[in-house]
């Protein structure tokens, strides 16, 4: 009997910026993909909320009134929805 070892050879999904923990992705390629499409959006996605918190440190209580005006938004939208 001979081994097929195309199935032996997945390599581990790795996200940028962490440390490996041995754990391999059973879906190969296509996991890996994922993780770096999903390490890139963090990356991204970093300046935005720095900008954020410093909104939210210098200005406490306009901070405070756009998070009620977007939760009265949010809670418009799904009323009536059953």
């Amino acid at each position: 009997m001979t081994s097929d070892t195309s199935t032996t050879d997945i390599k581990p999904a790795t996200v940028p910026g962490r440390t490996s923990t041995g754990a391999t992705s059973p879906v190969g390629p296509i996991g890996d993909k994922a993780t770096q499409a999903f390490g890139a959006a963090r990356d991204a996605v970093g300046p935005l909320t720095d900008k954020a918190r410093g909104f939210a440190k210098q200005r406490p209580f306009a901070a405070a009134a756009l998070a009620g005006v977007v939760g009265i938004a949010i809670l418009n939208t799904l009323r009536g929805r059953r």
